[in-house]
């Protein structure tokens, strides 16, 4: 059985840029720069302590409404445990993220031009997150963090949701059960509103 120092020497020693990793290259990335995920549209804190967002040019949902934005680390993490070793990581991803949710909540609400009150338009922007980290013997994948509307195909309950439970099951010829899912397909955003996006996003960051 490991103890907690060899686990601590597990998780970190890949935590420097890897030279093969796209990700650790688009972390030197300006906003407003492409890169090979999106368009950077954020950026804060040092090399040791800083995050990036990037804006997918594809999304899982309708293209003239919705769209993903994608939060990493500087730093060649892979598994969020290593946030906390890092002086400032922590702090750094709170105050990315709050602002990520709160920039995509506002062009969602535009988008939607819901005429009620700000209270009612709050309740009525569902958000989402995915975050994926890598296993532990092949500790390769650059850690990164999806924010997206919850909704259309993209917004379908998830094994984690309590409504995904009352899914109607059905069984296949073998007798094994499932449940039907919509099948999500990623388009690309047009190319206008991608730009737009790009450009509305960023500056909201700024604020």
């Amino acid at each position: 059985m490991k103890n907690s120092k060899e686990i601590d020497k597990l998780l970190n020693e890949e935590a420097s840029e890897k030279s093969d990793c796209n990700l650790c290259k688009e972390a030197g990335y300006e906003t407003g720069r492409k890169t090979g995920y999106g368009t950077t549209i954020y950026r804060i804190g040092n090399k040791k302590d800083g995050w990036f967002a990037s804006l997918s040019p594809k999304t899982g949902s309708n293209p003239e409404f919705d769209f993903t934005i994608q939060l990493m680390p500087f730093l060649h993490l892979t598994h969020f445990s290593q946030i906390s070793s890092y002086l400032g990581l922590a702090e750094n991803y709170g105050i990315a993220f709050s602002k990520l949710c709160k920039a995509m909540t506002t062009i969602m609400m535009q988008d939607q031009d819901l005429k009620s009150t700000s209270e009612e338009r709050e309740a009525s922007v569902p958000i989402a997150v995915y975050g994926k980290t890598t296993t532990w013997k092949e500790k390769k994948e650059h850690l990164h963090i999806k924010i997206f509307p919850f909704r259309g195909n993209i917004g379908q309950p998830y094994t984690v949701d309590s409504s995904f439970g009352r899914k109607d099951i059905f069984k296949d010829n073998e007798g094994e059960e499932f449940v039907k899912m919509e099948p999500v397909k990623k388009v690309m955003i047009g190319r206008e509103r991608f730009a737009q996006l790009s450009k509305n996003l960023a500056s909201l960051l700024k604020e």
